[in-house]
């Protein structure tokens, strides 16, 4: 079965809220400043991606997790095919 957009987009909010969850108030404040500068998109369109608004792309789920240090998007749902 095919996800569809809006699930791949809540799924990818939940994701980042969670890690968002893990850091402090100034730690998360530097972490979006630098995934937006690094991406090249406005703060919002970051707060787009974290309140489920829309889809993030795949170079900035790279960026993200490039500066998270760790994986924070899991790509083995079962739902997802090739």
């Amino acid at each position: 079965m095919t996800r569809i957009n809006n699930d791949i987009k809540h799924t990818e909010a939940q994701q980042l809220n969670a890690f968002l969850e893990t850091l402090s108030y100034i730690e998360r404040v530097e972490f979006v400043t630098s995934v937006v500068k690094r991406v090249g998109v406005k703060r919002q369109t970051f707060m787009n991606w974290k309140a489920m608004a829309c889809r993030i792309p795949d170079h900035a789920k790279e960026i993200i997790e490039s500066e998270a240090g760790q994986i924070i998007f899991d790509c083995t749902d079962p739902l997802v095919t090739s």
